[in-house]
């Protein structure tokens, strides 16, 4: 179904309606209170995140979806808008149930759509330079879904953090919780036998995020190796470490317990 989600957003983001973006004044205004531009708190999303879940609903592959993901997608279609607001508000909020997650997927996925050309027309100089200091995005203030390790700099490599919202990639320090910024009590956990993946576990805060070593693998995806490694997300979530869960498992994960 993934496979079948990510292509139809490829089609809906090809013919996306122009939409808004911040200008200069309110990217300064971003600035001075500490907010990424395009930060859904205090970016007020415009129509063409809907007309991004119509085309999805419409275009994606019927024959590959499994009864809850049909059901959903029916339901979605006869919605009204403001019905699909409220649980655009809720993804964004991290407050989805499981009675609605199968919705969800489709509203996240559109929500990615608008977020990341969004982020593709943002002027660069509103990202800041250089490694940003937070884990959060400097685009759209998301959490990253996941980091990748490319070999360079010192034997440790450079750090690209990678946002579950904009698809957008920043420069992070190597070893340094996302969560809490701590650089002390960082620990290391993997699966037997996996040596590409590994979880950045933080003694500091009890949260973890995953790495994945480009060195160790062919070819690496943040998003989709996020989601055929959810093996790891319950090994470390045993040991009582947690993080914001992938969105398209958002209202099936508990982001308290990994």
């Amino acid at each position: 179904m993934v496979t079948a989600l990510v292509a139809a957003q490829h089609q809906a983001l090809a013919d996306l309606p122009p939409g808004s973006l911040p200008g200069p004044a309110e990217v300064a205004k971003a600035r001075l209170v500490q907010r990424a531009p395009l930060d859904p708190v205090t970016w007020p999303r415009d129509e063409s995140w809907r007309v991004a879940l119509q085309r999805l609903l419409e275009r994606i592959d019927d024959s590959v979806l499994p009864d809850a993901a049909r059901r959903a997608r029916t339901a979605l279609a006869a919605a009204d808008p403001a019905d699909l607001e409220a649980l655009a508000d809720r993804f964004l909020d991290g407050k989805v149930a499981a009675g609605e997650a199968a919705q969800a997927v489709f509203v996240a996925a559109a929500l990615q759509v608008a977020w990341t050309r969004m982020a593709a027309l943002l002027d660069a100089a509103a990202l800041g330079g250089g490694e940003a200091d937070s884990g959060q995005c400097p685009a759209c203030g998301s959490p990253p879904v996941s980091g990748l390790i490319s070999p360079g700099g010192t034997k440790f490599g450079h750090r690209h953090l990678h946002c579950s919202l904009c698809a957008t990639a920043w420069r992070y320090a190597r070893v340094r919780c996302v969560h809490c910024g701590s650089t002390d009590k960082i620990s290391f956990r993997q699966l037997a036998g996996t040596t590409y993946l590994r979880a950045e576990c933080c003694e500091q805060c009890q949260g973890y995020s995953k790495l994945f070593y480009l060195e160790g693998a062919r070819a690496i995806e943040p998003f989709a190796d996020d989601l055929a490694s959810l093996g790891l997300d319950v090994l470390v979530g045993e040991e009582g470490f947690s993080r914001i869960p992938n969105p398209f498992v958002l209202g099936v994960m508990d982001p308290s317990g990994g």
